[in-house]
């Protein structure tokens, strides 16, 4: 097999991987079911990953990396300081809506060995201390209400994540609810909450201190 097709097959892998834990549960999903809806035989997923728990924590990873690749670009492009915490609040939202197998997996992974979701959490570990260091700047220049930068970015990250991976939410982003309105609206209660969380008075639309 060649290194671009071999490449291909690996993709395919923990595509379907991500997709059945995250709908059936990781004990109900067979190695066997994911071969078959990659369209594989079990022996060539054992190739690529020995055993399930491998298998899994590929997952975990595969899953991280996209959520901080969209995280660090959507970042990059929103010059507005004060705007950065409802980008990121949009990025995990529209990721959700285009990929829901990634707040399914989410779900699925959390309740499992807490050393998964540490996996997960050291890929996003850059972009933690680029929030922690963002929180701290917009408080030293009175844009952002003063607090303990990494209580706030544990109540945003709490509220974010556990807003996507709601059982009434997930419901709307499987496609059970066909107009999303479930989902726009725990988007705009998030984006009300971490609001109020952040920025002092009722600011409808925080701006920088320079107007931006």
């Amino acid at each position: 097999m060649s290194r671009t097709g071999g490449a291909a097959t690996r993709r395919r892998l923990l595509q379907e991987a991500i997709r059945l834990f995250g709908a059936n549960g990781f004990e109900r999903t067979s190695l066997e079911a994911v071969a078959s809806a990659a369209g594989v035989r079990k022996q060539t997923l054992l190739y690529y990953f020995p055993a399930k728990d491998t298998l899994l924590e590929a997952c975990v990873i595969e899953t991280s990396q996209r959520v901080a690749r969209e995280l660090a670009e959507a970042l990059d492009a929103e010059s507005s300081a004060s705007r950065k915490a409802e980008t990121v609040i949009h990025t995990l939202f529209r990721l959700a809506e285009e990929w829901p197998e990634f707040p399914q997996f989410i779900r699925e992974a959390s309740r499992l060995d807490p050393a998964v979701i540490n996996r997960f959490a050291a890929t996003l570990e850059p972009l933690r201390l680029r929030a922690l260091a963002f929180l701290a700047q917009g408080m030293d220049e009175g844009i952002i209400r003063p607090q303990d930068p990494a209580l706030l970015l544990f109540t945003l990250y709490t509220a974010v994540v556990g807003s996507i991976t709601e059982a009434g939410v997930l419901r709307a982003v499987v496609g059970e609810d066909r107009s999303r309105t479930a989902l726009r609206r725990r988007e705009e209660e998030v984006l009300a909450f971490v609001r109020n969380a952040m920025f002092p008075g009722n600011v409808a639309e925080p701006r920088d201190a320079a107007g931006a």
